[in-house]
């Protein structure tokens, strides 16, 4: 019964991951529009009503650049999703078609796996800006290499399998040209999320937007003091609640790969590419880091 209870609350009211910083803002806010109503009511005379208008006006502006900001930061973010997703399918394919194609023994199956888990990986560290230390990826810890850029070496890997399998015979020509465009799409989403990550919106539009909701909750509490009183306080702290919020959660939202709730899960895709290239080829794959 207390499941169901706490399912049905957190379906009804899902938690705000920004409600931290959101909650602080808001209550300056009220704290802001309580002031005023209290100014207010020791003067003789209300402000004009143009003051009122002006702030109307500044709405509509501020509406305009809050839908632009809202687009392009989740644009980011489905963009980062789907590259991910991509390379969910071609470490699938890769796996698959290996095993289908060179049948390669259990040795080189598992190292096949762990350069493909472990590129996902690195590519996770590397993204968040984390230590880029090749010996921290899962199943290198014994590697003596230490390259620049670790997804980069982990995918190169793969083609010197894949090269070494041609030279071989273990696979023929055609065989190596239906695995070479997964091996080479390692490299394709990992450039693509680079640009993703140093490519942020332009500040221009960031700062507009902040510098009108700063002059709207500056200047709507006069508006609404004058209009609602006292009940100006709920009105201003609804107003500010979901303003503020709908920023912060572009802000979190246009940097896809951190650690913020709202960010991607990019362990658990991991997590996926790991669990699903040890299924396909049929051994153990080492454990990768959630997060």
């Amino acid at each position: 019964m207390r499941e169901r209870l706490v399912r049905w609350y957190y379906g009804f009211w899902p938690p705000l991951p920004v409600w931290r910083r959101l909650d602080l803002s808001v209550i300056v806010v009220a704290a802001y529009t309580l002031l005023v109503e209290v100014i207010l009511s020791q003067l003789p005379h209300r402000p004009p009503k143009w003051i009122g208008e002006l702030s109307v006006v500044n709405a509509v502006l501020l509406g305009v650049l809050l839908g632009f900001r809202n687009r392009e930061a989740y644009e980011r973010w489905w963009e980062a999703r789907k590259l991910w997703g991509q390379l969910i399918n071609d470490s699938r394919n890769l796996a698959l078609k290996a095993v289908t194609y060179a049948n390669p023994p259990a040795d080189e199956r598992k190292r096949l796996g762990e350069l493909i888990a472990g590129f996902a990986v690195a590519l996770k560290r590397h993204l968040r800006g984390e230590p880029k230390k090749l010996r921290e990826v899962p199943g290198f810890e014994g590697e003596t290499a230490d390259p620049t850029h670790v997804p980069a070496y982990l995918a190169g890997r793969v083609f010197d399998t894949l090269k070494k399998w041609k030279a071989t015979g273990a696979i023929s020509d055609i065989e190596f040209l239906a695995l070479d465009p997964h091996a080479r799409a390692l490299m394709d989403v990992c450039g693509a999320c680079e640009r993703i990550r140093s490519t942020p919106v332009p500040l221009s539009y960031r700062s507009l937007l902040r510098h009108g909701t700063v002059l709207y909750l500056l200047s709507a509490p006069w508006f609404m003091a004058t209009e609602f009183g006292y009940w100006a306080v709920i009105v201003v702290s609804l107003m500010a609640y979901f303003l503020l919020g709908t920023e912060l959660t572009a802000e979190d939202v246009e940097e896809p790969f951190g650690r913020d709730a709202d960010d991607l899960a990019l362990g658990k895709y991991c997590e996926t590419i790991r669990v699903s290239c040890a299924e396909v080829l049929g051994v153990e794959v080492g454990a990768g880091k959630a997060g």
